[in-house]
């Protein structure tokens, strides 16, 4: 079981303050037994100084002179002082400081002149008590200190956990397909900034989306046209033809007995199937460029330009680099589509009496382009369908179409072909 974020980070925080409040109490107690250690010897040097003056004046009788001395326990040698635990401190305090205290301090004799004998015990007992406080307050202080730093952590991931169930909530209704859905402005500066993200995210889904539609509307209808075309061409255009070579075939079957109208309708019967091939062929053309397939990318693109420039009378400057390399078969359809489509935008709407198409290699890029000296574009072109099919072609040679244009300089169509993915 994964643990969520939010728990990892109140166990890292957890973690944290263990390892701090460990430190912490280490040098704590280190710095305690300095203070035992330094007090003990404060307190034995001072019954050392008072056993002096005493020797000197009168016999030792009584142990008044010591009660006002801490630190330390004065006794006969036979009744020696047991460090023991106290209700004031923990037993584990005392075991820590035992070690220092007993290495530090063994216990002192003390004789007098007249033989009597006194011992001088460590008595830690008052600093342990001032240790044992010190610990607690620091316990305390980092109790409060983890609670509070758990509270700020949970309000600032409940704040973060609700922008992000929010954005969750966003990226569903985007899944569902409703591109309505906005997050609402956050007074976080992070997280108003991720809410115009997502906003902005959706509403060019919302633009994709509305692009796509009239683009299918504009495919459905062109594709409806063509059919009409189709439609029209094979009824009007070669049924015609079809009609009048049945004519003409019962003609001859009736003037069999006539040579000079046998002559006669087998000639207007190979005119008949002149105009039928012919427009068998515009018809095939049209359809499929079948030019790619017999004289390769070179030799089409020269027929494409002549012809193009014959029914537009515009003049057409194909410049082809000598070593052009063989392109995979949809390469050379999508290139040969994308170029066709260009010089009927410069005959429909460029204005110009010039138009140069170029195919350069540079290392391992074809660039390809076309140019006009027509009457240019004053803003960004609209992305009517004609636009839309080369920019697709152009993705599918893994390239993007770059239009360059200025009113009254003509117009550019660039785009860069990297031959690793055509040829």
């Amino acid at each position: 079981m994964r643990l969520s974020t939010a728990a990892r980070l109140q166990l890292w925080v957890c973690a944290a303050f263990a390892l701090v409040l460990a430190v912490t109490l280490l040098v704590l107690l280190r710095q305690a037994e300095k203070d035992v250690v330094r007090e003990l010897e404060s307190g034995r040097a001072l019954a050392l100084h008072l056993f002096d003056g005493l020797s000197r004046s009168a016999d030792l009788s009584t142990l008044e002179p010591f009660e006002n001395i801490r630190h330390v326990r004065i006794s006969r040698p036979d009744q020696p002082l047991v460090l023991t635990s106290s209700d004031e401190f923990p037993d584990w305090l005392l075991h820590w400081m035992r070690p220092a205290i007993e290495r530090g301090f063994p216990p002192v004799y003390v004789t007098f002149p007249d033989s009597q004998q006194w011992m001088i015990s460590p008595d830690p007992h008052d600093e342990l008590e001032e240790a044992w406080e010190s610990v607690i307050q620091l316990l305390v202080v980092f109790a409060i200190a983890f609670v509070l730093s758990l509270l700020v952590i949970q309000l600032g991931l409940r704040r973060g956990l609700r922008a992000y169930n929010e954005l969750l909530s966003g990226l569903q209704q985007i899944r569902t397909g409703d591109l309505d859905a906005r997050l609402m402005p956050s007074q976080q500066p992070e997280l108003n900034h991720l809410a115009e993200r997502f906003n902005g995210m959706a509403a060019a889904l919302q633009r994709a989306e509305a692009s796509n539609r009239q683009l299918t509307h504009a495919l459905m209808n062109l594709q409806e046209r063509e059919r009409t075309e189709l439609a029209h061409t094979l009824h009007d255009d070669l049924g015609q033809y079809l009609t009048g070579i049945r004519a003409q075939a019962f003609m001859l079957r009736e003037a069999a007995d006539r040579p000079e109208h046998v002559r006669d309708h087998a000639g207007r019967l190979l005119q008949a199937c002149d105009g039928l091939q012919q427009g068998f062929r515009r018809l095939v053309r049209e359809l499929h460029p079948v030019v790619l397939e017999r004289l390769g990318l070179e030799q089409a693109l020269r027929q494409l330009t002549e012809q193009w420039q014959h029914q537009q009378v515009i003049d057409c400057h194909l410049e082809l680099d000598e070593d052009l390399p063989e392109l995979q078969p949809q390469a050379r359809t999508h290139l040969y589509r994308l170029l066709q489509e260009a010089l009927n935008n410069v005959a429909r709407h460029a204005q110009a009496d010039q138009v140069w198409v170029r195919l350069q290699r540079r290392g391992d890029s074809l660039v390809v382009s076309v140019q006009d000296n027509g009457c240019g574009l004053s803003a960004e072109p609209e992305s009517g369908l004609g636009l839309r099919s080369m920019q697709e072609r152009a993705r599918c040679l893994n390239s993007l179409l770059r239009i360059i244009t200025r009113p009254g300089e003509g117009l550019l169509l660039n785009l860069n072909i990297p031959l690793k993915g055509v040829l």
